[in-house]
């Protein structure tokens, strides 16, 4: 099992993994270790620093150390308890709404056509903000992205594997990743805190996913969506 499990991308793994034999070391050092361009690392160790798996020195050159793998595991333990026990909160609040107060709140998705069509039929209906998480399966939102940012919306979006469309943010993640962290290819999107579709791509497996205007599952995934895009990626277009 690698920290792909848990939301760190595949360089960010090898990086810490390399941070673990070499001990305090250079992005220099440690982009010779992996055999990887400079920037990218350099972009994995920020990664790293910010979810707690590793620190920066505040020397010149800098130079980053690995967290040991029982604090990091502890961290991450915290970590999943604290998101369940938001995820539950946020669940307890809908069953304690009257049934007629969700009364059309869910609409559910079955099919990829149907799940790119809820997709973009959300991302149209966007007048302040804008916030995607997706991949290679939605390239299909590519112009209604674009038509956003042209009416005044603050789109936010990040594309998690390529090809992807200009101007969005590129976190390159195999296909088996995918798999294992999100059951497939994630498509999520929340449309100016009141409108949200959220469903994974599974290929053979299947597609599944909602759309809804929940207000007690359109703020939780728009937490979601803002702490993944804050995570950072490279610039692409």
């Amino acid at each position: 099992m690698t920290l792909e499990r848990f939301g760190f991308t595949p360089t960010e793994t090898r990086v810490y993994e390399s941070l673990l034999r070499l001990g305090p070391s250079t992005g220099y050092a440690v982009a010779k270790d992996v055999r990887l361009a400079r920037a990218n690392v350099y972009q994995a160790l920020d990664g790293l620093v910010r979810e707690g798996a590793a620190r920066k020195s505040a020397t010149i050159p800098a130079r980053y150390s690995a967290v040991g793998p029982e604090p990091l595991v502890s961290l991450l333990g915290r970590r999943f308890t604290r998101n369940l026990r938001e995820l539950e909160e946020s669940l307890r609040t809908l069953e304690a709404r009257a049934p007629d107060d969700l009364a059309g709140a869910y609409d559910g998705i079955a099919d990829p056509a149907a799940l790119l069509a809820h997709a973009v039929d959300c991302a149209r209906s966007a007048t302040a903000e804008l916030l995607v998480v997706g991949g290679p399966s939605a390239n299909g939102l590519a112009g209604d992205l674009m038509a956003a940012r042209q009416r005044g919306v603050s789109v936010r979006a990040l594309w998690l594997g390529e090809p992807a469309p200009a101007d969005v943010a590129l976190r390159p993640v195999e296909a088996p990743a995918l798999a294992a962290y999100w059951g497939g290819e994630p498509l999520v999107l929340v449309a100016d805190r009141r409108r949200a579709v959220c469903g994974v791509f599974a290929g053979e497996g299947g597609t599944a996913g909602i759309a809804t205007t929940s207000s007690g599952i359109v703020p939780f995934l728009r937490h979601l969506l803002r702490r993944e895009l804050a995570a950072g990626a490279a610039p692409h277009g």
